[in-house]
């Protein structure tokens, strides 16, 4: 059982607008450590990893530790209802997630819990190449910009640049950042390294740029992905993306 309140609805919100791009129903581990969500979209293409920590919360009493499994098209319905000046409670009431809002009057919501279906997954050991530091909201622009002329994006870095391309014969967006540019905070590689990503995965996963000011970006040749977007005492909300193979 669980009693957790919330004064920023919208960090909850956030998180489950992203999330539900991805999955249909997800389930959350909640435990003394936070609240935490691992899991794969249908497709087998990307991995969903989010961990809301108990310094979000505004109260964190987690009596023993619970896993939920919900439908998030309800529980992003629920949460579409939230203003941002309300705070919201969440507890179980049987088999039901409640939300108890918190504003001009007391509105009640009830969530069904599901069986869990999916496994339990487990976020792999990786090992990669290239990590770069980026700004979020620059990242979130730079693969809008790449996706206008592509559906591929390449993301390539050496030891002091990174790029984000997009395109090839015809039209093409490419997107250069050297260390000492504002938006690219850090850099480094084991010698120059490519790779290519879905442009449709990578644009839902840059929305999480509004929940984080920077984001981790790892990556090696033709190998998967990791976008990690941290906020200080609050959240982490990571993507694993499968690569997209080059044709030889």
């Amino acid at each position: 059982m669980f009693a957790l309140k919330l004064n920023e609805p919208r960090v909850l919100n956030a998180c489950i607008s992203v999330i539900s791009d991805f999955i249909t129903e997800a389930s959350f581990a909640v435990d003394k450590d936070g609240i935490k969500l691992v899991a794969m979209d249908p497709a087998n293409i990307s991995m969903v990893i989010l961990n809301l920590l108990p310094s979000v919360f505004s109260e964190y009493n987690v009596e023993t530790n619970s896993e939920i499994t919900v439908n998030l098209d309800k529980l992003k319905q629920a949460l579409k209802r939230i203003k941002p000046t309300d705070s919201l409670a969440l507890t179980l009431d049987k088999n039901k997630l409640k939300i108890t809002v918190y504003g001009k009057s007391v509105k009640r919501f009830y969530i069904p819990l599901l069986e869990r279906e999916a496994k339990e997954r487990k976020i792999p050991a990786f090992d990669f190449m290239a990590t770069a530091e980026v700004d979020s909201t620059e990242f979130r622009d730079y693969i809008e910009d790449a996706s206008t002329v592509a559906d591929a994006i390449r993301f390539e870095a050496d030891k002091n640049i990174f790029i984000i391309s997009g395109g090839d014969v015809g039209s093409k967006v490419t997107v250069e950042l050297t260390k000492g540019n504002d938006a690219l905070l850090s850099v480094a590689a084991a010698g120059a390294v490519g790779s290519i990503y879905s442009a449709e995965y990578l644009k839902k996963m840059a929305r999480a740029a509004a929940l984080a000011d920077t984001v981790v970006i790892q990556f090696a040749k033709d190998y998967p992905l990791k976008l990690d977007f941290k906020s200080l005492n609050k959240l982490q909300m990571a993507f694993v993306l499968a690569p997209r193979i080059e044709n030889k």
